[in-house]
């Protein structure tokens, strides 16, 4: 390559050879991983090679011409909405259309809330609270989901140009260069950033995964490198053996991180390996030398596949979500080509016919007024489509209206002999599945009767009904004994009971420290919890325990004996129920999808039926203050386990009971507490 033609490169960055092969690159890597997740499992890791080029790009165009004045901001803001908003909204609007024509409407709601918060560009902060909500954590992704690193970087886009604007008026009354106190500037903010990323993930990986301030250091990355870039190229150019080494350093550091990571404690401080990666590539400059990555690289395919990486991003997780459910089934290698393929000409059609469309002069732009009258109209359409949908779905979701009393309905359709002779599932369906859904215990909906990892320092206990009780009754163990708080507020109100709920998401009652949490802090608050639950236990002088909970890895250490110990040792009683079989598929989702083959929602004994340490536990302690029962044969005949039970739909996802489903176990729970007080 001439000094020339190295000079023109320099000058149209968003052309340069090696970012336009980096795009490549970075949207191969998500795509790989998207289609083949077993196989590239950390190739999630090429957004963080976007947001650096991101970074370094737009960093270099503000550098270059900062804004001085409200109108500045106006016009980069408005070149933003013309680039990147009309083929995000197009694949907002075709993707939401095929989830209602292909979809389930339970998948409804979900992907309707997506469409709002991805068109607001804050689908990132919304996948953030999901991740700490443990029920919503099991969801179904939605089809727009992958907007969340697009919010990322609209965030960045709104605050980036405020702050370089604001470090633009410092320099002019400082006698440095501005790009010195812009590199200084933009370092700090890196710096910060960088720091609470590595906090923030070692105390909720889930939301940090999501969250802007986690993720604005691998932006600003790339724009303290364009701070420096200009001198920095100066010193490496005509360098060959310099750059191509640096070069391939960097591409060794993205292509070992796609194999080696698996999300686990992601971004935190091993984002720095990509990132720097990608820092690395760009900062070794254009280098097209006779043995050079640019020389290679250059291929037109490549660098077609960067052009339109963009749009490749845009349309690669909706053909994912969506060609499984318009096939209805799961894609094998002969689907998956097809659908890349499908991919690769939605993405060139969208960027030929609709964001170079928009780009440039396009009368959109002129006046300004326009671009952002297009931005105002488009988001109040979207989201407006997003919010109706949500709203008329939502609406259907009521309370299931099922007499459990009847005869053959839920439980007893397999409890009772009489019922033997008839289908299974019932002769209708007692609920609808957008019913199903939400059908789920009250203590799930209210936050302060559930201790969760996020306040490990709560114990959020309640107490329900007679307030001069013959007896206390305590309810114990996590998200799995939730369901059975309304059939035994009903016999504690029945025999003049006060019942006292000890529930926890995912945290189990232990009497030794769990390695159930990512962080020793929410290990400890679990070990706690169960503490402070048998101290106010003791304090109410509580006559039977009821335990459920779902075995899962780190609980091994959990110590039931002990446990057991300390509760009889305070005179209680206590009943272990054995834990409900589990699906490997929304149930509320699969009848909805196949609402004439109810059978499609069964599954195996050996498959759904998982062993219960707690329960197992229980069986082996020698002791009469100890019982179990176990509710399998309600849910589960000699061969298969149900979905559906004398019309009544049993998970509300895949392996949380139903609140009308629960409510059927009244009586053999009521059963089973007789036994258990002698």
């Amino acid at each position: 390559m001439s000094p020339a033609a190295r000079d023109v490169s320099l000058r149209d960055t968003s052309t340069r050879v090696d970012i336009q092969w980096m795009r490549a690159l970075a949207v191969s890597l998500v795509i790989l991983y998207h289609f083949w997740p077993w196989r590239i499992r950390g190739g999630f890791i090429g957004v963080d090679v976007f947001f650096v080029i991101s970074g370094f790009l737009i960093t270099t165009h503000l550098l270059g011409k900062p804004p001085r004045r409200f109108h500045d901001l106006a016009v980069f803001w408005g070149r933003r909405v013309r680039r990147l908003l009309p083929a995000a909204f197009l694949v907002i609007l075709v993707t939401f259309g095929a989830v209602l024509l292909f979809a389930p409407i339970t998948w409804w709601i979900d992907n309707a809330r997506s469409v709002i918060t991805a068109a607001a560009y804050v689908e990132n902060w919304s996948l953030a609270t999901q991740s700490v909500d443990y029920l919503a954590s099991g969801a179904t992704p939605t089809a727009l989901q992958h907007y969340w690193s697009l919010s990322v970087e609209e965030q960045f886009y709104l605050v980036w140009p405020v702050l370089i604007g604001g470090l633009a008026l410092l320099a002019r009354h400082r006698p440095e260069p501005f790009r010195l106190i812009a590199g200084i500037g933009l370092g700090v903010l890196v710096i910060a950033s960088f720091a609470w990323s590595v906090y923030y993930t070692a105390v909720n990986p889930a939301a940090a995964y999501f969250v802007t301030p986690t993720r604005m250091w691998e932006l600003g990355a790339g724009g303290v490198l364009a701070a420096v870039y200009p001198r920095l190229h100066a010193r490496l150019t005509n360098r060959p053996v310099i750059q191509v080494g640096v070069v391939t350093v960097g591409v060794a550091a993205i292509i070992a991180s796609a194999l080696l990571f698996t999300g686990v404690a992601f971004p935190g401080w091993i984002a720095a390996i990509p990132v720097l990666g990608a820092v690395a590539v760009i900062a070794a400059g254009p280098a097209d030398y006779r043995v050079s990555f640019d020389r290679v690289l250059k291929w037109r395919p490549i660098q077609l596949l960067g052009d339109i990486s963009y749009s490749v991003y845009l349309w690669h997780w909706p053909v994912v979500i969506l060609v499984p459910l318009a096939m209805g089934r799961e894609m094998d290698w002969k689907v998956r080509f097809p659908a890349i393929a499908a991919t690769l000409v939605l993405a060139w059609a969208s960027k030929t016919f609709v964001e170079d469309k928009f780009r440039g002069t396009h009368p959109l732009g002129m006046p300004l007024r326009r671009t952002f009258i297009f931005l105002l109209v488009g988001m109040v359409t979207v989201t407006g489509i997003g919010a109706g949908v949500w709203a008329g779905t939502r609406a259907l979701a009521k309370p299931p209206s099922v007499d459990i009393n009847s005869p053959c309905v839920g439980a007893n359709m397999l409890l009772d002999p009489q019922c033997h002779s008839q289908d299974v599932h019932g002769a209708e369906l007692l609920m609808t599945p957008i019913e199903a859904m939400y059908d789920m215990s009250n203590t799930f909906g209210s936050a302060r009767c559930q201790w969760t990892m996020h306040q490990p320092s709560l114990a959020p206990f309640c107490a329900f009904g007679s307030e001069e009780p013959a007896m206390h009754v305590g309810l114990i163990g996590n998200s799995h004994a939730n369901p059975y708080f309304d059939p035994l507020l009903s016999i504690a109100d029945a025999n003049n009971w006060r019942l006292h709920t000890y529930l926890a998401a995912t945290c189990g009652p232990a009497a030794a420290l769990t390695n159930l949490f990512d962080t020793p802090a929410a290990n400890q608050g679990c070990l706690d919890f169960t503490t402070k639950a048998i101290a106010d236990m003791k304090q109410h002088g509580t006559s039977l325990v009821v335990m459920a909970a779902r075995s899962q890895r780190g609980d091994e250490s959990a110590d039931y004996p002990l446990l057991f110990d300390q509760m009889i040792s305070a005179g209680m009683r206590v009943l272990v129920i054995n834990d409900v079989p589990r699906a490997d598929t929304l149930i509320a989702d699969c009848v909805a999808s196949n609402p004439n083959n109810l059978a499609a929602c069964d599954g195996t004994r050996a498959d759904r039926l998982k062993r219960d340490r707690l329960y197992a536990a229980a069986m082996a302690f020698d002791n009469p203050q100890v019982s179990t029962v176990d509710f399998t044969d309600a849910f589960c005949d000699a061969t298969t386990c149900y979905g559906v039970i004398g019309g009544v739909i049993v998970y509300f996802d895949a392996d949380h009971l139903s609140r009308t489903f629960a409510m059927t176990l009244r009586a053999p729970l009521e059963s089973a507490i007789t036994a258990a007080l002698g």
